[in-house]
């Protein structure tokens, strides 16, 4: 191989390492495949073909998704425990405090959040019943005649 094609070399696989990083950079952030893809300039074909053929790639692909799974659970237990601000409406339209013109906003929670974080993280104690009995299988029983009935 000549100087030429080494330098070619070089910079093709600087230019895929960049573009993998900034792929993971986005994935970490989003866990959304396609759109980091597109943020990298990569197509998801090359994408799934790296995490295929490089180990490396293919374990930090998966960091990046645990990364992404993070961000979100930690919104969900904010929601839940801090709450978060709703303005407050009033046949359509966002009422504002009269003094300051700023909207007028009540604090909300999500129960919802809160009960899922808690089957998540302390299944013993918040799953449901039914969750935890597997269903039993029926038997029936069918017969011509009524009188066994």
């Amino acid at each position: 191989m000549n100087e030429t094609q080494t330098d070619g070399l070089r910079g093709r696989n600087g230019r895929a390492r960049r573009r993998k990083e900034r792929f993971l950079e986005h994935l970490a952030k989003s866990g959304n495949v396609s759109d980091s893809g597109r943020v990298a300039g990569v197509q998801r074909s090359t994408l799934y073909h790296w995490k295929e053929t490089d180990a490396a790639f293919a374990s930090q692909w998966e960091d990046a998704l645990e990364d992404a799974a993070d961000v979100l659970e930690a919104e969900a237990r904010r929601r839940a425990l801090e709450g978060y601000d709703e303005p407050i409406t009033y046949a359509g339209k966002v009422v504002c405090d009269p003094e300051t013109g700023h909207p007028l906003v009540r604090k909300k929670y999500s129960d919802g959040l809160m009960a899922f974080l808690l089957k998540a993280h302390r299944p013993s104690r918040f799953r449901a019943a039914h969750d935890e009995v597997p269903a039993a299988p029926i038997s029936i029983s069918i017969s011509y005649d009524d009188s066994v009935l």
